[in-house]
Protein backbone atom coordinates (compact mmCIF):
# COMPACT_ATOMS: atom_id res chain seq x y z
CA UNK A 1 0.00 0.00 0.00
CA UNK A 2 1.13 2.95 -0.82
CA UNK A 3 1.57 5.65 1.80
CA UNK A 4 0.93 9.46 0.92
CA UNK A 5 0.23 12.75 2.76
CA UNK A 6 -3.34 12.19 2.46
CA UNK A 7 -2.90 8.83 4.47
CA UNK A 8 -0.88 10.44 7.14
CA UNK A 9 -3.46 12.95 7.82
CA UNK A 10 -5.76 10.47 8.39
CA UNK A 11 -3.63 8.99 10.41
CA UNK A 12 -2.70 11.89 12.68
CA UNK A 13 -6.49 12.21 12.59
CA UNK A 14 -6.56 8.71 13.83
CA UNK A 15 -9.59 7.93 10.49
CA UNK A 16 -7.88 4.69 9.56
CA UNK A 17 -8.56 1.09 9.31
CA UNK A 18 -6.12 -1.35 11.18
CA UNK A 19 -4.62 -2.50 7.90
CA UNK A 20 -3.67 1.16 6.57
CA UNK A 21 -2.47 1.71 10.44
CA UNK A 22 0.16 -1.05 9.67
CA UNK A 23 1.16 -0.11 6.27
CA UNK A 24 2.25 3.24 7.89
CA UNK A 25 3.95 1.41 10.70
CA UNK A 26 5.83 -0.63 8.19
CA UNK A 27 6.50 2.18 5.97
CA UNK A 28 8.32 3.97 9.27
CA UNK A 29 10.62 0.73 9.73
CA UNK A 30 11.81 1.13 6.52
CA UNK A 31 14.04 4.55 6.44
CA UNK A 32 14.87 6.92 8.96
CA UNK A 33 13.78 9.94 7.00
CA UNK A 34 9.85 8.58 6.77
CA UNK A 35 10.11 8.68 10.34
CA UNK A 36 11.30 12.62 10.09
CA UNK A 37 8.38 12.86 7.52
CA UNK A 38 5.91 11.79 9.84
CA UNK A 39 7.41 14.59 12.22
CA UNK A 40 7.23 17.04 9.37
CA UNK A 41 3.67 15.93 8.90
CA UNK A 42 2.39 16.56 11.84
CA UNK A 43 3.66 20.25 12.23
CA UNK A 44 2.27 21.25 9.34
CA UNK A 45 -1.23 19.13 9.50
CA UNK A 46 -3.86 21.69 9.08
CA UNK A 47 -5.95 20.18 11.56
CA UNK A 48 -3.65 20.55 14.79
CA UNK A 49 -2.16 23.78 13.29
CA UNK A 50 -5.65 25.07 13.43
CA UNK A 51 -6.26 23.45 16.79
CA UNK A 52 -3.39 24.43 18.55
CA UNK A 53 -4.28 26.49 21.73
CA UNK A 54 -0.05 26.81 22.72
CA UNK A 55 2.73 26.61 19.85
CA UNK A 56 5.16 25.57 22.44
CA UNK A 57 3.25 22.16 23.37
CA UNK A 58 3.39 20.95 20.03
CA UNK A 59 7.12 22.19 19.48
CA UNK A 60 8.04 20.51 23.03
CA UNK A 61 6.12 17.44 21.22
CA UNK A 62 8.54 17.63 17.84
CA UNK A 63 11.44 17.86 19.99
CA UNK A 64 10.72 14.84 21.74
CA UNK A 65 11.36 12.96 17.89
CA UNK A 66 14.47 15.07 17.58
CA UNK A 67 16.42 13.82 20.84
CA UNK A 68 15.20 10.27 20.78
CA UNK A 69 16.25 10.78 17.15
CA UNK A 70 19.78 12.57 18.69
CA UNK A 71 19.54 10.05 21.16
CA UNK A 72 19.63 6.89 18.75
CA UNK A 73 22.55 8.35 16.97
CA UNK A 74 24.64 8.92 19.75
CA UNK A 75 23.94 4.83 20.74
CA UNK A 76 24.55 3.88 17.20
CA UNK A 77 27.66 5.88 16.90
CA UNK A 78 29.05 4.57 19.77
CA UNK A 79 28.40 0.95 18.68
CA UNK A 80 29.67 1.35 15.96
CA UNK A 81 26.47 0.54 13.79
CA UNK A 82 26.16 3.95 11.67
CA UNK A 83 25.69 1.38 8.22
CA UNK A 84 22.14 -0.44 10.22
CA UNK A 85 20.64 3.35 10.90
CA UNK A 86 21.18 4.03 6.97
CA UNK A 87 18.91 1.19 6.19
CA UNK A 88 16.30 0.96 8.90
CA UNK A 89 15.36 3.32 11.75
CA UNK A 90 15.11 2.07 15.68
CA UNK A 91 12.24 1.04 17.29
CA UNK A 92 12.69 3.86 19.78
CA UNK A 93 12.22 6.46 17.21
CA UNK A 94 9.19 4.68 15.40
CA UNK A 95 8.31 4.38 19.18
CA UNK A 96 8.59 8.37 19.70
CA UNK A 97 7.31 9.05 16.42
CA UNK A 98 3.82 7.58 17.07
CA UNK A 99 3.58 8.82 20.56
CA UNK A 100 3.98 12.06 19.25
CA UNK A 101 1.44 11.48 17.07
CA UNK A 102 -0.67 9.82 19.59
CA UNK A 103 -0.20 12.87 22.16
CA UNK A 104 -1.15 14.93 19.84
CA UNK A 105 -4.08 13.60 18.81
CA UNK A 106 -4.93 13.16 22.23
CA UNK A 107 -4.57 16.36 23.34
CA UNK A 108 -6.51 17.80 20.59
CA UNK A 109 -8.85 15.45 19.60
CA UNK A 110 -9.50 13.89 22.73
CA UNK A 111 -9.93 10.31 21.11
CA UNK A 112 -10.20 8.48 24.50
CA UNK A 113 -12.75 10.83 25.12
CA UNK A 114 -14.49 11.88 22.01
CA UNK A 115 -16.52 14.52 23.90
CA UNK A 116 -13.38 16.72 24.80
CA UNK A 117 -14.46 19.67 24.99
CA UNK A 118 -12.62 21.65 27.45
CA UNK A 119 -14.10 25.30 29.61
CA UNK A 120 -11.08 26.65 29.83
CA UNK A 121 -12.56 29.89 27.91
CA UNK A 122 -16.18 30.46 28.06
CA UNK A 123 -16.72 30.50 23.95
CA UNK A 124 -19.92 28.89 23.64
CA UNK A 125 -23.18 28.08 25.46
CA UNK A 126 -25.77 24.87 24.90
CA UNK A 127 -29.00 27.33 25.30
CA UNK A 128 -31.16 24.25 24.04
CA UNK A 129 -31.28 20.82 23.18
CA UNK A 130 -34.05 18.60 21.73
CA UNK A 131 -33.69 14.78 22.66
CA UNK A 132 -29.85 15.42 22.59
CA UNK A 133 -27.39 12.33 23.30
CA UNK A 134 -24.00 13.16 24.41
CA UNK A 135 -20.73 10.66 24.12
CA UNK A 136 -20.60 12.81 27.75
CA UNK A 137 -23.15 13.78 29.57
CA UNK A 138 -23.69 17.98 28.97
CA UNK A 139 -26.79 20.41 29.64
CA UNK A 140 -28.35 23.00 28.95
CA UNK A 141 -27.18 25.87 30.11
CA UNK A 142 -23.19 24.77 30.42
CA UNK A 143 -20.34 26.58 29.28
CA UNK A 144 -18.46 25.41 26.39
CA UNK A 145 -15.10 25.54 25.65
CA UNK A 146 -12.28 25.09 23.02
CA UNK A 147 -12.63 20.64 22.18
CA UNK A 148 -14.79 18.56 20.47
CA UNK A 149 -18.26 18.04 21.35
CA UNK A 150 -19.68 14.65 20.02
CA UNK A 151 -23.60 14.58 19.75
CA UNK A 152 -24.61 11.12 19.27
CA UNK A 153 -28.15 12.05 18.64
CA UNK A 154 -30.84 14.65 18.88
CA UNK A 155 -30.59 17.99 18.84
CA UNK A 156 -28.54 20.75 20.42
CA UNK A 157 -28.45 24.54 19.91
CA UNK A 158 -25.11 26.48 20.27
CA UNK A 159 -24.77 30.36 20.94
CA UNK A 160 -21.60 32.15 20.75
CA UNK A 161 -20.29 35.08 22.69
CA UNK A 162 -19.95 36.88 19.25
CA UNK A 163 -23.98 36.21 18.44
CA UNK A 164 -23.36 33.04 15.97
CA UNK A 165 -26.05 30.49 16.72
CA UNK A 166 -25.03 26.71 15.68
CA UNK A 167 -27.78 23.70 15.72
CA UNK A 168 -26.11 20.28 15.50
CA UNK A 169 -27.67 17.48 14.87
CA UNK A 170 -26.84 14.29 16.34
CA UNK A 171 -24.96 11.74 15.60
CA UNK A 172 -22.12 14.57 14.74
CA UNK A 173 -18.70 15.39 15.99
CA UNK A 174 -18.48 18.97 16.28
CA UNK A 175 -15.20 21.02 16.94
CA UNK A 176 -14.98 24.38 18.68
CA UNK A 177 -11.91 25.64 17.77
CA UNK A 178 -11.90 29.75 18.86
CA UNK A 179 -15.09 31.94 19.33
CA UNK A 180 -14.78 32.30 15.42
CA UNK A 181 -14.09 29.30 14.34
CA UNK A 182 -15.47 25.99 14.56
CA UNK A 183 -14.85 22.34 12.55
CA UNK A 184 -17.61 19.98 11.91
CA UNK A 185 -15.72 16.92 11.27
CA UNK A 186 -19.02 14.62 10.72
CA UNK A 187 -22.80 15.16 10.75
CA UNK A 188 -25.24 17.91 9.91
CA UNK A 189 -25.27 21.47 11.03
CA UNK A 190 -27.11 24.68 10.53
CA UNK A 191 -26.02 28.06 11.66
CA UNK A 192 -27.23 31.59 11.62
CA UNK A 193 -24.54 34.52 12.22
CA UNK A 194 -25.97 37.64 12.75
CA UNK A 195 -23.63 41.41 11.75
CA UNK A 196 -21.89 40.96 15.19
CA UNK A 197 -20.43 37.73 13.99
CA UNK A 198 -19.48 38.34 10.17
CA UNK A 199 -16.21 36.13 9.44
CA UNK A 200 -17.51 33.47 11.38
CA UNK A 201 -16.30 30.09 9.68
CA UNK A 202 -17.29 26.72 9.56
CA UNK A 203 -14.51 23.77 8.62
CA UNK A 204 -14.63 20.59 7.76
CA UNK A 205 -11.94 18.06 6.04
CA UNK A 206 -13.35 18.77 2.35
CA UNK A 207 -14.48 22.92 2.78
CA UNK A 208 -13.65 25.81 4.69
CA UNK A 209 -17.17 28.09 4.81
CA UNK A 210 -16.77 31.68 5.63
CA UNK A 211 -19.69 33.72 6.57
CA UNK A 212 -20.55 37.21 5.56
CA UNK A 213 -23.88 37.49 6.86
CA UNK A 214 -25.97 34.66 6.42
CA UNK A 215 -27.74 31.25 7.55
CA UNK A 216 -26.42 27.99 5.76
CA UNK A 217 -26.43 24.27 6.34
CA UNK A 218 -23.24 21.91 6.45
CA UNK A 219 -23.66 18.32 6.04
CA UNK A 220 -20.05 16.15 6.20
CA UNK A 221 -20.31 12.62 5.44
CA UNK A 222 -18.09 10.33 7.24
CA UNK A 223 -16.08 9.90 4.12
CA UNK A 224 -15.30 13.87 4.24
CA UNK A 225 -18.07 14.62 1.41
CA UNK A 226 -19.27 17.83 2.24
CA UNK A 227 -22.08 19.69 1.15
CA UNK A 228 -23.22 23.46 2.05
CA UNK A 229 -26.37 25.14 1.41
CA UNK A 230 -27.02 28.72 1.91
CA UNK A 231 -30.56 29.24 3.10
CA UNK A 232 -30.25 33.32 3.56
CA UNK A 233 -27.48 35.54 2.46
CA UNK A 234 -24.23 34.34 1.27
CA UNK A 235 -21.10 32.15 2.31
CA UNK A 236 -17.48 32.10 1.20
CA UNK A 237 -16.24 28.63 0.45
CA UNK A 238 -12.46 27.05 -0.05
CA UNK A 239 -11.51 23.64 -0.73
CA UNK A 240 -9.43 22.31 2.11
CA UNK A 241 -6.73 20.35 -0.76
CA UNK A 242 -3.55 20.98 -0.89
CA UNK A 243 -3.71 21.26 -4.39
CA UNK A 244 -6.35 24.15 -3.77
CA UNK A 245 -4.00 26.77 -3.41
CA UNK A 246 -4.39 28.53 -6.79
CA UNK A 247 -8.46 27.56 -7.10
CA UNK A 248 -10.08 31.21 -5.80
CA UNK A 249 -12.44 31.03 -3.25
CA UNK A 250 -16.29 30.47 -4.73
CA UNK A 251 -19.20 32.68 -3.43
CA UNK A 252 -22.24 31.04 -2.55
CA UNK A 253 -25.76 33.08 -1.98
CA UNK A 254 -29.17 32.15 -1.34
CA UNK A 255 -31.05 29.04 -3.27
CA UNK A 256 -27.53 27.70 -4.03
CA UNK A 257 -25.79 24.92 -2.88
CA UNK A 258 -22.27 23.07 -3.90
CA UNK A 259 -20.38 19.95 -2.86
CA UNK A 260 -16.72 18.73 -2.33
CA UNK A 261 -14.68 15.80 -1.19
CA UNK A 262 -11.44 15.59 0.87
CA UNK A 263 -9.29 15.32 -1.52
CA UNK A 264 -10.96 17.45 -4.11
CA UNK A 265 -9.09 20.85 -5.34
CA UNK A 266 -13.04 21.96 -7.18
CA UNK A 267 -16.04 22.52 -5.96
CA UNK A 268 -18.81 20.91 -7.50
CA UNK A 269 -22.46 23.23 -7.91
CA UNK A 270 -25.51 20.98 -7.11
CA UNK A 271 -29.16 21.16 -6.57
CA UNK A 272 -30.26 23.39 -3.78
CA UNK A 273 -31.76 20.56 -1.13
CA UNK A 274 -32.83 21.20 2.19
CA UNK A 275 -34.30 18.36 3.61
CA UNK A 276 -31.28 17.67 5.57
CA UNK A 277 -31.31 20.76 7.43
CA UNK A 278 -35.42 20.41 8.17
CA UNK A 279 -34.81 19.16 11.71
CA UNK A 280 -32.15 21.73 12.67
CA UNK A 281 -32.86 24.73 11.05
CA UNK A 282 -36.21 25.69 12.84
CA UNK A 283 -34.27 26.21 15.94
CA UNK A 284 -31.64 28.36 14.87
CA UNK A 285 -35.10 30.47 13.37
CA UNK A 286 -36.26 30.98 16.57
CA UNK A 287 -38.37 27.98 16.97
CA UNK A 288 -37.54 25.45 19.77
CA UNK A 289 -40.62 22.77 19.24
CA UNK A 290 -43.89 22.31 17.36
CA UNK A 291 -46.60 20.18 17.78
CA UNK A 292 -49.80 18.71 15.82
CA UNK A 293 -50.39 19.73 12.75
CA UNK A 294 -47.91 22.69 12.66
CA UNK A 295 -45.34 22.67 9.85
CA UNK A 296 -42.00 24.58 9.79
CA UNK A 297 -41.51 25.27 6.24
CA UNK A 298 -38.33 24.13 4.43
CA UNK A 299 -36.04 27.30 4.09
CA UNK A 300 -36.32 27.39 0.65
CA UNK A 301 -36.42 30.86 -1.22
CA UNK A 302 -38.95 29.69 -3.28
CA UNK A 303 -41.47 28.63 0.15
CA UNK A 304 -43.00 32.15 0.74
CA UNK A 305 -45.91 33.61 1.81
CA UNK A 306 -49.01 33.89 -0.89
CA UNK A 307 -47.28 31.20 -3.18
CA UNK A 308 -47.22 27.77 -0.64
CA UNK A 309 -50.64 25.77 -0.01
CA UNK A 310 -50.83 23.03 2.22
CA UNK A 311 -54.50 21.52 3.21
CA UNK A 312 -52.81 19.80 6.23
CA UNK A 313 -50.61 22.03 7.89
CA UNK A 314 -50.17 25.25 9.64
CA UNK A 315 -47.09 26.46 8.35
CA UNK A 316 -44.88 28.46 9.97
CA UNK A 317 -42.67 30.83 7.38
CA UNK A 318 -39.94 32.98 9.09
CA UNK A 319 -40.26 36.35 7.19
CA UNK A 320 -38.01 39.36 8.72
CA UNK A 321 -35.52 39.16 11.73
CA UNK A 322 -34.02 42.15 13.64
CA UNK A 323 -36.31 44.93 12.75
CA UNK A 324 -36.85 47.92 14.91
CA UNK A 325 -39.68 49.62 14.96
CA UNK A 326 -40.01 53.41 14.02
CA UNK A 327 -43.21 53.96 15.33
CA UNK A 328 -45.93 52.41 17.31
CA UNK A 329 -47.99 48.95 15.60
CA UNK A 330 -51.17 48.27 15.70
CA UNK A 331 -51.68 45.00 17.16
CA UNK A 332 -54.27 42.56 18.10
CA UNK A 333 -53.04 40.87 20.81
CA UNK A 334 -50.39 41.69 23.87
CA UNK A 335 -51.45 39.50 26.64
CA UNK A 336 -51.91 35.81 27.19
CA UNK A 337 -55.14 34.48 27.42
CA UNK A 338 -57.99 32.71 24.92
CA UNK A 339 -58.93 34.69 21.64
CA UNK A 340 -61.93 34.03 19.30
CA UNK A 341 -63.62 37.11 18.58
CA UNK A 342 -60.74 39.71 18.02
CA UNK A 343 -62.94 42.41 16.66
CA UNK A 344 -64.51 42.81 20.50
CA UNK A 345 -60.80 43.65 21.58
CA UNK A 346 -59.57 46.85 22.64
CA UNK A 347 -56.99 48.79 20.09
CA UNK A 348 -53.75 48.16 21.32
CA UNK A 349 -50.07 49.15 19.81
CA UNK A 350 -46.75 47.74 19.99
CA UNK A 351 -43.82 49.97 21.11
CA UNK A 352 -40.44 48.45 21.86
CA UNK A 353 -36.61 49.53 21.74
CA UNK A 354 -35.67 46.04 21.03
CA UNK A 355 -35.42 44.96 17.51
CA UNK A 356 -37.68 42.17 17.20
CA UNK A 357 -38.69 38.98 14.34
CA UNK A 358 -41.97 38.22 12.55
CA UNK A 359 -43.20 34.88 11.18
CA UNK A 360 -45.99 34.20 9.66
CA UNK A 361 -48.32 31.30 10.68
CA UNK A 362 -50.79 30.08 7.86
CA UNK A 363 -53.48 27.84 6.69
CA UNK A 364 -53.91 28.06 2.87
CA UNK A 365 -55.90 24.88 1.24
CA UNK A 366 -54.85 23.83 -2.18
CA UNK A 367 -57.29 25.58 -4.71
CA UNK A 368 -60.69 26.53 -2.98
CA UNK A 369 -61.37 23.64 -0.02
CA UNK A 370 -61.60 23.74 3.55
CA UNK A 371 -59.30 22.74 5.74
CA UNK A 372 -59.13 22.45 9.76
CA UNK A 373 -56.17 22.25 11.80
CA UNK A 374 -54.77 22.16 14.63
CA UNK A 375 -51.01 23.22 16.47
CA UNK A 376 -49.01 24.80 19.12
CA UNK A 377 -45.79 26.45 18.31
CA UNK A 378 -42.93 27.23 20.98
CA UNK A 379 -40.82 30.19 20.42
CA UNK A 380 -36.75 30.69 22.18
CA UNK A 381 -37.99 34.78 22.98
CA UNK A 382 -41.17 35.74 24.53
CA UNK A 383 -44.17 36.62 21.68
CA UNK A 384 -44.49 40.51 22.02
CA UNK A 385 -47.65 40.59 19.88
CA UNK A 386 -49.54 38.93 17.27
CA UNK A 387 -51.93 40.11 14.20
CA UNK A 388 -54.80 38.32 13.00
CA UNK A 389 -57.07 40.83 10.83
CA UNK A 390 -56.43 42.30 7.52
CA UNK A 391 -56.05 45.52 7.85
CA UNK A 392 -53.59 45.47 10.43
CA UNK A 393 -51.64 42.87 8.18
CA UNK A 394 -51.29 44.26 5.43
CA UNK A 395 -50.64 47.26 7.16
CA UNK A 396 -47.61 45.90 9.01
CA UNK A 397 -46.53 44.08 5.47
CA UNK A 398 -44.13 46.51 4.52
CA UNK A 399 -42.47 46.14 7.87
CA UNK A 400 -42.36 42.52 9.18
CA UNK A 401 -43.64 40.90 5.51
CA UNK A 402 -40.82 38.69 4.16
CA UNK A 403 -39.53 41.18 1.49
CA UNK A 404 -40.36 37.99 -1.51
CA UNK A 405 -43.84 37.42 -0.04
CA UNK A 406 -47.17 37.25 -2.28
CA UNK A 407 -49.86 38.64 -0.25
CA UNK A 408 -52.73 39.97 -2.33
CA UNK A 409 -55.48 42.19 -1.30
CA UNK A 410 -57.67 39.22 -0.30
CA UNK A 411 -59.09 38.80 3.29
CA UNK A 412 -56.73 37.45 5.55
CA UNK A 413 -56.36 37.05 9.32
CA UNK A 414 -58.11 34.73 11.31
CA UNK A 415 -61.24 36.80 12.24
CA UNK A 416 -64.66 35.01 11.19
CA UNK A 417 -67.66 37.10 9.62
CA UNK A 418 -69.65 38.72 11.84
CA UNK A 419 -72.76 36.16 11.70
CA UNK A 420 -70.41 33.35 12.57
CA UNK A 421 -71.59 32.61 16.40
CA UNK A 422 -69.17 32.77 18.84
CA UNK A 423 -70.04 29.03 20.72
CA UNK A 424 -69.11 27.48 16.51
CA UNK A 425 -66.94 24.73 17.41
CA UNK A 426 -65.35 24.70 14.01
CA UNK A 427 -64.34 28.54 14.34
CA UNK A 428 -60.55 30.06 14.88
CA UNK A 429 -59.32 30.41 18.37
CA UNK A 430 -55.85 31.47 19.66
CA UNK A 431 -54.14 30.69 22.80
CA UNK A 432 -51.13 32.80 23.98
CA UNK A 433 -49.77 30.60 26.75
CA UNK A 434 -48.69 32.77 30.41
CA UNK A 435 -45.05 32.47 29.54
CA UNK A 436 -46.24 34.50 26.21
CA UNK A 437 -43.48 31.82 24.29
CA UNK A 438 -45.96 29.30 23.18
CA UNK A 439 -49.03 29.24 20.80
CA UNK A 440 -52.08 27.09 20.11
CA UNK A 441 -53.97 27.71 17.46
CA UNK A 442 -57.35 25.75 16.43
CA UNK A 443 -57.96 26.76 12.72
CA UNK A 444 -60.73 26.29 10.23
CA UNK A 445 -59.72 28.14 6.83
CA UNK A 446 -62.58 28.26 4.18
CA UNK A 447 -63.24 31.11 1.34
CA UNK A 448 -60.50 33.38 3.15
CA UNK A 449 -56.42 32.68 4.15
CA UNK A 450 -56.07 31.74 7.55
CA UNK A 451 -52.87 34.21 8.57
CA UNK A 452 -51.82 35.50 12.04
CA UNK A 453 -48.23 37.44 12.16
CA UNK A 454 -46.31 36.50 15.50
CA UNK A 455 -43.96 39.24 16.79
CA UNK A 456 -40.96 37.96 18.98
CA UNK A 457 -38.71 39.75 20.77
CA UNK A 458 -35.09 39.66 18.55
CA UNK A 459 -32.77 41.28 21.41
CA UNK A 460 -29.78 38.61 21.99
CA UNK A 461 -29.68 37.15 25.35
CA UNK A 462 -26.91 38.11 27.92
CA UNK A 463 -25.05 34.80 28.61
CA UNK A 464 -26.15 34.96 32.61
CA UNK A 465 -29.97 35.11 30.92
CA UNK A 466 -28.92 31.92 29.02
CA UNK A 467 -28.02 29.52 31.54
CA UNK A 468 -31.02 30.50 34.02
Amino acid sequence: MSVNDELLDRFLDGDISPEEHQSVVNWLELDREHVQSLARRAELHTDLRRSLKRRGIQHEALSTVQKADELDLHDAAAAGRESRWQARPSYGLIAAALATAATLAFVFFGFDDPDGATTTSSIARIVHQSGARWASQRQEGEVIGTGILQLDAGLANLNFANGASVTLQGPSQFEVISGDQARLHSGILTAHVPESAIGFRIETPALQVLDLGTAFGVSVGNDGLTNVSVFEGEVEVNPQAEESGHVLAQRIVQGQAVRATRTSSTIEPVDFETGPFERAWPINSGVLQTTGVMKFVSPDPGFVPGRYEDSEHIVVFPERRGVLLDAALRVDVLEPGEYRRLRDEPPQSLSTMNPVRSYLLQLNPIGRGRAMAMGQITFDQPILGLIARTKKLAESDAVLGHPEGVYGQDRRGIEPPQSVPLEKPDRDSVILAADKRTLILNLAAGTALDQIRVIVDDSSPTWSDQSE
